[in-house]
């Protein structure tokens, strides 16, 4: 059996923390190497029986828990091994480039579900999505994505034909995300936590900006995503009828 250490991005490996982000990823139907479990976790029971059920190995091994999470409430760990589930053509996308904090991104996959948009791309200086973080934030909804990391816009555009709108500042009422047209597939393209996107970046499609009062300087990351994606489904869904 591999000796599991603490997360690096070396490894093959990662790992899920947490009861529900581990039952997310044994449901799933991913290949899971192996499931640590603390003896105090109180619905082992039923744990067991689904572990027993699909053949996935199991250890009661508190200490390596602890060894592997820092948190203390920690008490079920899901290991597997890390692959890459391309995204589809044709699917709307959501674009993160540069995104730097591991909880943004574990958010931003949960709402991007939520929302129905299952297609994640990541451009450029991005966070590790193997982390397990990133995992736990997620609350197991990265298990039901699909994602795929380029360098830059253009690797991404060369491959993908999606109308892009990219969130940005802008003075023009008419790129208000109430006024904005919406022509399917779409991406919504967002930038950095702090500087947003780089202003170069007008010339690959639409701008959007989300209007909000001047008592708040901006929107944090997760929450314009998440409006982005709201407005844009709530918008197509008026399109459909």
């Amino acid at each position: 059996m591999r000796k599991y250490k603490k997360y690096s991005k070396k490894e093959i490996y990662t790992y899920a923390q947490g009861a529900f982000p581990t039952w997310e990823l044994i449901k799933s139907g991913k290949k899971v190497e192996m499931v640590f479990i603390d003896d105090k976790f109180t619905d082992k029971d039923k744990l067991i029986m689904e572990l027993n059920k699909r053949d996935i190995p199991y250890e009661f091994a508190p200490n390596q828990i602890r060894k592997l999470s820092k948190k203390e409430n920690t008490y079920v760990i899901g290991i597997f091994l890390k692959e890459n589930n391309e995204i589809i053509a044709g699917e709307n996308h959501v674009i993160l480039h540069d995104i730097s904090d591991m909880g943004n991104l574990g958010t931003i996959i949960r709402s991007m579900l939520a929302f129905g948009v299952k297609d994640l791309a990541l451009i450029g200086n991005v966070v590790d999505i193997y982390n397990p973080k990133v995992i736990r934030a997620s609350m197991g909804a990265i298990f039901k994505i699909r994602f795929s990391i380029f360098n830059n816009m253009e690797e991404y555009i060369e491959k993908y034909k999606n109308n892009l709108y990219l969130f940005m500042l802008s003075n023009d009422e008419e790129d208000s995300i109430y006024n904005t047209k919406i022509e399917k597939p779409f991406t919504l393209v967002m930038g950095n936590e702090g500087a947003g996107l780089p202003k170069d970046f007008e010339r690959y499609g639409k701008k959007v900006f989300i209007p909000q009062s001047e008592d708040v300087d901006s929107l944090n990351l997760p929450i314009a995503t998440a409006i982005g994606l709201y407005e844009f489904r709530r918008k197509n869904e008026i399109n459909s009828i």
